[in-house]
């Protein structure tokens, strides 16, 4: 016998079996069935090595027996390689429960199956497929039923693809029938030349071949978080759609995501989100039962995605996500994390008809602004579904094209003056389809697109071309809030000069708001922006003072005339606490001769003490709240 070619075959399985386990290559059903036809392959070729190899060295009994029940073992596990493949082809087309589900086709691919097994079952009393002889292996007389059930489910493989013709790319149709043709040559050798065992390597290379174009471990599993991949994600959920399978799938997302890799960098970032990777799936494994249809995927920019059978899921499925992606990280640096996540649940096909929905669906539902939360699809109402999932920059681009962004413009009170003599302005977005969009939400997807310039661009003809009207009313100057990114533009310095002669504004009249965030990257080009600015007499403030890690030190080098003390400190101002860091802030602010204005005053008692602690300015609804153009020149004339 020449069983080397089982001794290559047995080689090359083994290897894929234990680069799939190390790899953890047995996420979802299709990787589990192909590891299953991979291990039955390699369990088949052990025996017929058992059946052939010479093992002269071990006692003739011993020897004999071996080989009788390793023959026996490998015409039952041949028997099901086939139908297993088969199998495999349907889930990895994702038809085979739309095909399997119809009585005949059940018939048609189970028959042939049976009768081979009856076959091997009986063989021991009728030798009908095989006989051994004092050790020698001689084919029985229905040794040809084997081969022709195994043409059987290649006809049947034939006849699956191209039925299905169009669900599988090219490649992968390719190397699923590949399998035939590497088969068939070596099953003519072997019937030919008994002793020339090349069928299970045959197999082998086959499987070899579907592994690296099917399969395709490096596209389909993300070895830096541990889990599949988005392209993994939509093959399976097209395969969900063309079984008519009822699943859930459940899109998480970390909203916070951006925001990690500024603090941490990627490497961080990366060590993160498997960890959530790790807390997913410890959550689907308490969900669902051992071996269930369950995935896990990792989708790019903090966006996961659990796909669950439907049957195993329950109202509480998706609560029970949330409340594991809302536990603490501990990362490797002994760093605690808690991160704020959206959970969506969306029930297929019900919530969503087609893949092009989903699709549709998690593009948007990325850039939405989705509060913190779990949410389930079906119980929302028409109005949260379209913000759930609205693509922010379609509205935004949509705003600066219909012009469709409105100022508005909350009255600032002066304390030294007891009168409002200023106002902050205040963009506002309010699209007819979803309603109010938050500047929160807006201003950030803004920068991140680009649309921040345009956006700047009409805050700044606006608020000008305003600024003559509210003079009147006794009216010094307008705050404007500036995106750090527009003071990066190397244009922008001319813009705003051109844009006080068109509108024949004092640069007395303008006072330009950064953001504490924004104030600590102040250098290069930014600085020497504000710096030309400020030699023009265009003074500027620090907004949000006290939500970030600024100084006073470092903002006393910089061109910065006041600081505006953010309302999450005011709002705990009955704190002993934050009240004496509220105090002891306004005296150093005062001390080097900057101006405070207190943001989010909404309460006498808190007015009065600001104002008794020396703040220069109060903004909040206390006084005032934003208000359109119109409706703030009234509030002027009322007080003038």
């Amino acid at each position: 016998m020449v069983y080397q070619y089982d001794i290559c075959s047995f080689l090359i399985l083994l290897l894929m079996i234990v680069s799939m386990i190390i790899r953890k290559l047995y996420s979802g059903q299709v990787h589990r069935i192909f590891l299953l036809f991979v291990i039955l392959l390699f369990g088949t070729t052990v025996c017929d090595m058992l059946s052939s190899a010479p093992l002269s060295a071990i006692d003739p009994g011993l020897r004999d027996a071996l080989r009788e029940g390793g023959t026996f073992v490998y015409f039952l596990l041949h028997s099901s390689v086939l139908p297993l493949y088969v199998i495999f082809m349907g889930l990895a087309a994702g038809t085979w429960y739309k095909f399997i589900k119809r009585r005949f086709n059940k018939v048609l691919f189970s028959l042939p199956y049976i009768i081979n097994i009856a076959a091997v079952l009986s063989n021991p009393w009728t030798h009908a497929i095989y006989r051994i002889v004092d050790g020698k292996y001689t084919r029985g007389d229905y040794i040809l039923l084997t081969y022709v059930v195994g043409a059987f489910y290649g006809v049947l493989t034939i006849y699956y693809l191209a039925k299905y013709k169009g669900v599988l790319d090219t490649m992968s149709m390719i190397a699923f029938f590949s399998i035939y043709p590497y088969t068939v040559v070596a099953v003519l050798i072997q019937y030919f030349y008994p002793t020339h065992l090349l069928e299970m390597f045959a197999y082998s290379v086959a499987v070899l071949t579907i592994m690296i174009f099917v399969i395709r471990p490096e596209k389909m599993l993300n070895l830096a978080v541990g889990s599949k991949t988005m392209a993994a994600f939509w093959q399976d959920t097209k395969n969900i759609y063309l079984s008519e399978k009822k699943t859930h799938i459940y899109i998480i997302k970390v909203n916070s995501d951006s925001s990690i890799i500024k603090l941490y960098g990627i490497n961080m970032h990366d060590a993160i989100m498997r960890e959530l990777v790790t807390k997913i799936n410890a959550k689907v494994r308490t969900i669902v039962p051992t071996g269930t249809y369950s995935s896990v995927y990792y989708l790019n920019y903090g966006l996961f995605a659990v796909s669950i059978e439907n049957k195993y899921t329950s109202k509480d499925t998706c609560g029970q996500l949330y409340e594991a992606m809302c536990e603490k990280i501990h990362t490797d640096n002994n760093m605690t994390l808690l991160l704020e996540c959206a959970v969506c649940e969306i029930a297929i096909p019900e919530d969503m008809p087609t893949f092009k929905d989903v699709v549709s669906f998690i593009d948007t539902f990325e850039k939405s602004s989705a509060a913190s939360g779990a949410f389930i699809y079906s119980d929302l109402t028409q109005q949260e579904k379209i913000k759930m999932s609205f693509d922010i920059d379609r509205y935004i681009r949509k705003a600066i094209a219909n012009n469709s962004f409105q100022m508005y413009y909350q009255p600032i009170y002066s304390v030294k003056e007891n009168k409002f003599v200023t106002a902050e302005a205040l963009i506002r977005l309010n699209d007819d389809e979803v309603g109010f969009i938050s500047p929160a939400d807006f201003i950030p997807a803004a920068e991140k697109s680009g649309a921040i310039y345009d956006i700047g661009k009409y805050v700044i003809d606006s608020v000008f071309g305003f600024i003559r009207k509210a003079e009147q009313y006794g009216v010094k100057y307008i705050e404007i809030n500036i995106s750090a990114m527009q003071c990066m533009s190397d244009s922008f310095v001319d813009e705003i000069k051109d844009k006080l002669n068109e509108y024949g504004v004092s640069n007395k009249a303008v006072n330009f708001e950064l953001t504490e965030s924004a104030s600590e990257i102040l250098d290069d080009v930014l600085r020497k922006t504000v710096t030309m600015l400020h030699a023009e007499g265009i003074e500027f403030s620090i907004d949000d003072y006290g939500t970030g890690y600024s100084n006073l030190h470092r903002i006393m080098s910089e061109p910065i005339k006041i600081i505006k003390i953010d309302q999450s400190l005011i709002s705990s101002i009955s704190d002993d606490k934050t009240r004496a860091v509220i105090a002891d802030t306004i005296k150093m602010i005062k001390s080097i001769g900057m101006e405070v204005v207190a943001e989010g005053v909404e309460t006498a008692d808190t007015a009065q003490w600001l104002i008794d602690n020396g703040c220069d300015y109060i903004q909040g609804f206390y006084y005032a709240k934003p208000m359109p153009e119109d409706q703030y020149i009234e509030f002027l004339q009322r007080i003038s």
